[in-house]
C-alpha cells in the first residue's frame, strides 16, 4: 500500500472528512502517475470512511467504474475490496440480492489473494442479509465461518462487528441472554480498538435488548450513551435507529406524542443514508401511533409510504428472489438427484478410462458447465499432464510445465483447497491460463486438488468460457461430489493394479509349489533308473573280467541278460514315468500361465491335473478322487480349469481338513443343460459358518492370516470363473458338513472375452 495513504489510513477515524478529501487527492495523483492500483486503494478507504459516517450511498456509481476497471486490468485484490463496499452500499438500501451477489464475489476473491479481511466482511455480510430475510441458522454458519478466519487476525474493529452481528442473530431467535453476551463483547472489542461507530452500536443493541426485557431505566441509559457514541462519530445509521428504540421505550412509558415525533426524526435519518428497511420500519411505527393518538391523515400518508417502500423493496429483492438465486428448474430432476445416480452407475466401477470419460461427460452436462479437466502430476517428467478432459476436448496452447507456465504449474503445486474465481481476469495466474487456453475466452474457473490415499496426485478444473458464473455453495459442493467420483476411479484402477499383481505373486506362488512337488516326484522315478543303470554297469564289469580270463560259461552269460533285461525295463519305465509326470508339469504350468483358448479332451486334462497333485497328496492322508464323462471336451481356457481345481485341493487340505487325519475328496465333469459343463468338487471336512461363506470370495478374506493364507485363493476362483469361463458358482456348506461346489460353464464361451 501506497505509504501516505497508509499514513492517512491512520488518522481516518479521527478526522474523516479531511482525511476523505485527502484521499481524493491521492486518487487524482496516483491517476496522473498511472497506478491504478493506488487509485483504487484511495477510492475504497474513501468509502470506508463515509460508510462510517452513513453518507457513502452517493459513491455507488464511482465504486462500480472502479470495478470495472479493476477487472480489466486483473487487480484481484482491489477488486475483492470493491465487491465488499457494493455489498455494503445495496444492503443499506435493502437491495438483497445484489448485495448478496456482490458479497459472494467479495468472499471468492478474498480465496484467490489471501485477503482474510474482505473474506470475513463478505460472510458477516452474507450473515445480515439472512438475518434480515428470517434466516438466522442460515446466518449463524456465515458467523462461525468468520470467526475461525478472524482468530488469524488481530482486529479489534472486525472482532466487534462480528460479535455484534452474532449477538443481532441470537435476539432475532429470542435468546436474549447470548444476545446480552455476544453485545458485551462486541462493546469490549471496539473500545479495545477505539472503534467508536461499534461503540455506539454496542450500547444501542444493549439499551434495545433492555427494552424489550421491560428493563426501561437501562435501556434508556445504554440508548443515550449509543446516541452520543453516535453522534460524536457522525454516525448517522445508528441515530435513526436509536431514536427508534426511544420511541419504543417511551410508547411503554405512554407518551406516544414523544414517540411519534423520535420515529419522524429516525424517518429523516433513514432518508439520508438512503436506507429503505429503516424508513420502512419507522414509517409503519408512525401510522400505528397516529392512528392510536387518532390523527388519521398521518396515519394513512405514513402508510401509503410504508406501502410505497415495500413494494420498492419486494420488486428489489424479496426473500423470494434471493431464494431464486439457488433454486433449480422444477422441470429438470435436481443436480444433487442426478449425480447420486452417476454415482450409483454400475459403469463407474469398471477401472478402464471410459469410466473417467463418463464422469467428466455427465458432470459437465448435469452441472451445466463448459469444461472439465484432470491434471495429474508426474513427477519423473516434473509436468501436469491432461489425464482426461471432458468432449468435445479443449486444445491446449502448450505444456504446462514450469518452464513454460511457471505461475500456474506452482499455483497447482500448492492448491490444497478449493479455489474460486468468478472472474478469471482476477485469478492470480491469468496470464498464463490465456496461453493454456488459447482460443477460448475463459471467465470462470472452480480448481480442486486431487488426492489418492491421503497424497495429492493433481488437481481438476472446471470451467466456463461462455459466460461468468458465480459459483454458488451448492454448485461448488457438486463439484467436490465430482472430484470424489474421480478420485474413486482412481482407487478403483490403483487397487485392480494392486490386484493384478498379488494374482500374479499367488500365481507364481502355486507355480512354485507345483515346481517344487514335481521335482520331488521326478527325483523317484530317476533315482530308481540311476540305480538300475548303476546295477547293470557292475555286472557288464565282472562280465569282462569273466571274458579278460577265459572263465565265462553259459550260465554266468544266461544270468547277465537276465540282469541286463530286468534292469533296462526298470529304467524304461521310471523314465516314462518321470517323461509323464513332465509333460503333465509341462502342459499345466503353461496352461495357468496363459490365456489362450484352446479345445481340450477333458477326462485326459483331467488326469493331468490330478497327477501335478500327486505330489502334494502323497505325502498327505487325504484322498482324491475324480470323474469325467467320457470323450467330453471343451473349447475354453484350460489354465482356468487347473487352477480352479488346485485351488479347491489346496483349500481343502489348508483349511477343511484341518486337525483331520483322514479326508476325502470329490471332483468331477459331465456335460449339463443348455450346453453347459458341470465341474463339481465336494469334500468331507470341517465345513464353513454362513459368515465364512458369505464373505469366502472376497479379495484378501482368510481365517489363515499370518499363518500362509493370502486371501486371494478363492477370490481368484470366483474371477476365473465368472470372467474367464463366463459361469457361475454356488456353493452348499454347513459347519461339521464339509463344502460342495457347483461350476456351470459353456463348452465354447466366446474368444474375444
Amino acid at each position: 500500500m501506497d505509504q501516505s495513504l497508509a499514513r492517512l489510513n491512520r488518522i481516518a477515524r479521527r478526522f474523516p472528512m479531511f482525511a476523505c478529501l485527502q484521499y481524493e487527492k491521492i486518487e487524482v495523483a496516483a491517476s496522473e502517475r498511472g497506478d491504478l492500483a493506488c487509485q483504487l486503494d484511495a477510492l475504497y478507504q474513501r468509502y470506508f470512511t463515509l460508510e462510517r459516517l452513513g453518507k457513502a450511498a452517493s459513491m455507488m456509481h464511482e465504486i462500480k467504474q472502479g470495478l470495472a476497471r479493476a477487472e480489466e486490468n486483473s487487480l484481484a485484490w482491489q477488486a475483492g475490496k470493491l465487491y465488499e463496499a457494493l455489498g455494503r452500499l445495496h444492503f443499506t438500501r435493502s437491495e438483497w440480492r445484489d448485495a448478496l451477489f456482490y458479497w459472494k464475489r467479495c468472499i471468492d476473491t478474498s480465496e484467490l489473494t489471501g485477503d482474510i479481511t474482505s473474506g470475513i466482511e463478505g460472510r458477516i455480510g452474507l450473515g445480515a442479509i439472512n438475518n434480515d430475510i428470517g434466516n438466522p441458522n442460515v446466518s449463524i454458519n456465515y458467523y462461525i465461518e468468520a470467526n475461525n478466519l478472524i482468530s488469524q487476525l488481530d482486529n479489534p474493529y472486525l472482532a466487534s462487528k462480528l460479535a455484534l452481528n452474532i449477538g443481532v442473530n441470537y435476539y432475532r431467535k429470542d435468546l436474549l441472554d447470548q444476545a446480552e453476551h455476544e453485545f458485551e463483547r462486541g462493546l469490549h472489542f471496539a473500545k479495545l480498538g477505539n472503534v467508536g461507530e461499534y461503540v455506539a452500536e454496542a450500547y444501542w443493541h444493549l439499551g434495545d435488548l433492555y427494552a424489550k426485557q421491560g428493563r426501561l431505566t437501562k435501556a434508556n441509559e445504554y440508548t443515550a450513551y449509543g446516541l452520543q457514541f453516535a453522534a460524536k462519530n457522525g454516525y448517522i445509521w445508528l441515530r435513526g435507529m436509536a431514536f427508534e428504540t426511544m420511541g419504543y421505550i417511551l410508547i411503554q412509558q405512554g407518551d406516544l406524542p414523544a414517540a411519534i415525533r423520535l420515529f419522524e426524526q429516525a424517518i429523516e435519518f433513514a432518508r439520508e443514508i438512503g436506507s429503505r428497511q429503516q424508513q420502512a420500519n419507522f414509517l409503519e411505527q408512525r401510522s400505528n401511533l397516529a392512528e392510536q393518538l387518532g390523527d388519521l391523515p398521518l396515519a394513512l400518508s405514513s402508510l401509503r409510504e410504508y406501502k410505497k417502500l415495500k413494494e420498492q423493496m419486494v420488486e428489489l429483492s424479496s426473500q423470494q428472489i434471493v431464494k431464486e438465486i439457488s433454486a433449480y428448474d422444477q422441470l429438470e430432476r435436481p443436480a444433487h438427484e442426478q449425480l447420486l445416480e452417476l454415482a450409483a452407475n454400475p459403469e463407474l466401477n469398471n477401472p478402464a478410462h471410459s469410466a473417467l470419460q463418463l464422469i467428466l461427460n455427465q458432470a459437465k452436462q448435469i452441472l451445466k458447465l463448459d469444461w472439465i479437466g484432470v491434471w495429474i502430476y508426474s513427477e519423473h517428467e516434473d509436468v501436469y499432464l491432461c489425464h482426461g478432459q471432458s468432449e468435445p476436448p479443449v486444445k491446449l496452447g502448450a505444456e504446462l510445465k514450469q518452464r513454460y507456465l511457471p505461475q500456474y504449474f506452482q499455483y497447482l503445486r500448492q492448491l490444497h483447497q478449493q479455489t474460486v474465481a468468478v472472474d478469471t481476469r482476477l485469478h492470480p495466474c491469468s496470464a498464463d491460463l490465456k496461453v493454456l487456453f488459447a482460443g477460448y475466452t475463459l471467465r470462470s474457473t472452480v480448481e480442486l486438488p486431487l488426492q489418492l490415499r491421503g497424497n495429492k496426485i493433481g488437481a481438476i478444473c472446471f470451467a466456463q468460457h461462455s459466460e461468468y458464473n458465480q459459483w454458488d455453495r451448492e454448485l461448488v459442493a457438486h463439484c467436490s461430489r465430482i472430484v470424489q467420483l474421480v478420485e474413486r476411479d482412481f482407487g478403483n484402477i490403483e487397487n485392480q493394479k494392486i490386484q493384478l499383481e498379488l494374482h500374479r505373486n499367488e500365481k507364481m506362488a502355486s507355480l512354485g509349489r507345483l515346481v517344487a512337488g514335481i521335482a520331488h516326484e521326478i527325483n523317484t522315478p530317476i533315482g530308481i533308473g540311476v540305480t538300475a543303470c548303476s546295477a547293470l554297469h557292475e555286472e557288464i564289469d565282472v562280465m569282462q573280467l569273466q571274458l579278460d580270463t577265459g572263465k565265462m560259461g553259459k550260465q554266468m552269460l544266461n544270468n547277465f541278460l537276465h540282469v541286463a533285461a530286468e534292469s533296462i525295463d526298470v529304467t524304461e519305465r521310471n523314465l516314462q514315468r518321470a517323461a509323464q509326470l513332465i509333460r503333465s508339469f509341462k502342459e499345466i504350468a503353461v496352461d495357468q500361465n496363459s490365456d489362450v483358448m484352446r479345445k481340450i479332451h477333458l477326462p485326459h486334462y483331467l488326469d493331468e491335473i490330478i497327477l501335478s497333485l500327486s505330489p502334494i497328496l502323497k505325502r498327505s492322508p487325504y484322498i482324491l478322487e475324480s470323474y469325467c464323462e467320457q470323450d467330453l471336451e471343451a473349447n475354453t481356457y484350460p489354465g482356468a480349469l487347473s487352477q480352479i481345481v488346485t485351488n479347491f485341493v489346496n483349500n481343502s487340505i489348508l483349511h477343511g481338513f484341518e486337525n483331520q487325519p483322514s479326508g476325502h475328496m470329490k471332483v468331477s465333469l459331465k456335460s449339463d443343460y443348455d450346453g453347459q459343463i458341470l465341474l463339481e468338487y465336494s469334500d468331507n471336512g470341517c465345513g464353513m459358518s454362513e459368515e465364512i461363506q458369505r464373505k469366502i470370495f472376497d479379495p484378501f478374506f482368510t481365517t489363515k492370516l499370518g499363518q500362509g493364507g493370502s486371501g486371494l485363493g478363492m477370490n481368484i476362483v470366483y474371477n476365473l470363473i465368472t470372467q474367464k469361463l463366463l459361469g457361475t458358482i454356488e456353493l452348499k456348506s454347513a459347519p461339521g458338513a464339509g463344502v460342495h461346489f457347483q461350476i456351470r460353464f459353456p463348452k465354447a464361451p466366446p474368444a474375444s472375452v
